[in-house]
């Protein structure tokens, strides 16, 4: 009976312990956001398509990977489903720019986003237009070493609703006959 009892508490200070990051990892004091997608495109194709998404800038591609820059990205929380006033202001009055390693393999691909940065997007009382702020100042406590709690509620869970938007790539289906 003892053994069950320490059994289901070691379960749940585990669990307890343990946070959902949305794809957010800390590596050497920094933020970054990575996610992996199964893919039925080429790897033309794909760069192809993420050329023409508008979204990535400076791109560089080699034989494994694809590195570009994402700038004045607007953080998407009406798609993800609340509204300005339940967002923090640094997620809603910030774009995000960042550094972006796609990394190919067979039928799938791996991106990176580090660097991450919020850029004021205009005057305000608080902050300046065009200020720029290391993510790891609203994310990470404890030397750099743990996410803040109020990281992992909404915040990382808009970012990691837009970085997945924008970094999706799927099969288009053209009908435009014109």
């Amino acid at each position: 009976m003892k053994s069950i009892s320490l059994i289901l508490c070691s379960i749940f200070l585990i669990g307890f312990t343990l946070f959902e990051t949305d794809n957010f990892e800390i590596e050497n004091g920094q933020v970054l956001w990575q996610k992996v997608y199964e893919t039925d495109l080429t790897k033309k194709q794909l760069i192809g398509q993420i050329k023409s998404s508008g979204q990535f800038e400076n791109i560089s591609e080699n034989e494994e990977s694809l590195s570009a820059e994402i700038n004045q990205l607007s953080m998407d929380f009406k798609g993800y489903g609340i509204s300005e006033m339940s967002t923090p202001m640094y997620v809603s009055r910030s774009y995000v720019k960042a550094f972006v390693l796609i990394e190919f393999k067979d039928e799938r691909y791996r991106v990176t986003l580090k660097n991450i940065k919020f850029v004021q997007k205009y005057e305000d009382a608080l902050s300046k237009q065009g200020e720029t702020t290391d993510i790891e100042l609203y994310a990470l406590k404890k030397r750099n070493t743990e996410f803040k709690s109020s990281f992992l509620k909404k915040p990382s869970k808009i970012m990691d609703f837009t970085f997945q938007k924008v970094t999706h790539f799927k099969r288009i289906t053209k009908k435009d006959k014109w």
